[in-house]
């Protein structure tokens, strides 16, 4: 095949680095396609036992690993299938328009440090670019991602779910007294106007407390807040 660089509509996408393309070849969920290797990376040894064990081809070629490298430290390059998995009837995390791709990545890494393995997305940036790959450190292989057209799409199929919607208004609860109750989606907005576009009728509005010197938290810091109130003991 020809390895070009990465473009949204390709039915494949790459991972930059040793770690998440180690991350991808032990992955259940997606199948690699080859592992392309620069000569100038020092732990070969490690690399091509992954491959054999999982069959996987193994391609030493400096031209093309600097062809598709974003990064001059880039060594290994690992080039796999996209899959969309259904998510299961779980505690998720509801993703609405996320537009930065680093954010993104960071997200999905955090998830899966909290045990949310189920992540729906709704019109947001591209889950398989290499930069949200990366940023999820490989992540991204050890969960179900699953795209919705709307809110209401998701609605419908996870009628259970008890969603917290993380905005701020004259309904929100603090995080501090909030009532969690299981099956749970933790739903944040994009980065620049939360979750303004979304109607949030029968939602529970939750808002995280801070002080007034700063405007707000990212989207990234928010997550992990909530996350971590939703799963401490």
């Amino acid at each position: 095949m020809e390895f070009c660089k990465y473009k949204k509509d390709l039915n494949f996408s790459y991972t930059m680095g040793a770690f998440p393309t180690i991350e991808l070849l032990q992955s259940e969920k997606y199948k690699t396609i080859a592992v392309l290797v620069h000569s100038k990376y020092d732990d070969k040894e490690k690399v091509e036992k992954f491959c054999a064990e999982n069959r996987v081809n193994l391609i030493y070629n400096d031209k093309i690993v600097n062809k598709l490298q974003k990064k001059e430290n880039t060594l290994v390059i690992g080039v796999f299938e996209k899959n969309f998995a259904k998510i299961k009837k779980d505690n998720h995390i509801l993703l609405c328009e996320p537009r930065d791709k680093g954010n993104l990545g960071t997200i999905l890494r955090t998830a899966l440090g909290f045990g949310f393995k189920n992540i729906a997305i709704i019109d947001g940036c591209d889950v398989f670019d290499p930069k949200t790959v990366r940023a999820s450190m490989g992540a991204i292989f050890k969960m179900n991602i699953e795209i919705f057209e709307n809110f209401e799409d998701y609605k419908k199929n996870f009628e259970e779910n008890n969603i917290y919607s993380f905005i701020l208004n004259e309904k929100s609860t603090s995080l501090k007294n909030v009532e969690i109750k299981k099956p749970f989606t933790l739903m944040f907005g994009n980065e620049s106007h939360g979750l303004e576009n979304f109607d949030l009728k029968g939602t529970n509005p939750v808002f995280i407390e801070q002080t007034k010197d700063v405007d707000s938290f990212n989207l990234p810091i928010a997550s992990a807040i909530a996350m971590y109130k939703f799963t401490e003991r």
